[in-house]
């Protein structure tokens, strides 16, 4: 009997590894990439969602920031981890320009999809990251994995992601074996399973 062939095979995503994301942040030059680049992994951004981010959607008091989505997800406001907030805060201290936008290029207008581009194959290629990995999106990957590889549940994974559909969420179960993994060991181990 030959094997059973699903109708529709799961997408394939590219995923950096956790080293290959610390090598590239290690590499970044300038306030603007490292804010950008941490803000965009932490929050599973899009590269037009970055670009959508205006400067009041960052509240420093709260330590908070409100996420605009693209591509139907669900906006929201959420909290802002310290060291991407102190990035934040230091990028804006080089600014000097009146632009509602939170990363804007030199020529005043909000990032450009080619300079996302540009950071991943010039920075990425410093970070002696394989050529198919060095995409913007390889970030938003990345963190949902490892999210999910830490223990975080699929209902938050989708939150952080701004998943409408929780299905969209769940091509990522197929990479994560550290947890799947210890679930397994922990649920056969019961008494409760024969």
């Amino acid at each position: 009997m030959e094997a059973r062939q699903d109708a529709t095979p799961p997408p394939e995503i590219t995923c950096l590894t956790q080293d290959e994301v610390r090598r590239l942040v290690a590499v970044l030059p300038g306030k603007r990439a490292r804010a950008l680049l941490q803000l965009a992994y932490h929050h599973g951004l899009r590269a037009s969602e970055v670009s959508l981010l205006q400067c009041d959607d960052v509240h420093t008091k709260q330590g908070r920031i409100y996420i605009p989505r693209a591509k139907g997800a669900l906006a929201k406001t959420s909290p802002l981890q310290p060291e991407d907030l102190r990035l934040i805060r230091a990028y804006l201290r080089t600014r000097e320009d009146d632009s509602p936008y939170l990363f804007i290029s030199t020529r005043g207008i909000p990032v450009e999809r080619r300079a996302y581009w540009d950071l991943m194959q010039k920075d990425g290629w410093e970070a002696a990251m394989p050529k198919p990995k060095r995409r913007f999106h390889a970030l938003r990957h990345a963190i949902a994995v490892y999210l999910l590889d830490a223990g975080a549940a699929v209902a938050f994974v989708q939150d952080r992601l701004g998943h409408a559909n929780i299905q969209n969420t769940m091509v990522y179960m197929r990479y994560t074996t550290v947890t799947r993994d210890a679930q397994t060991r922990q649920l056969f181990a019961s008494h409760r399973i024969v």
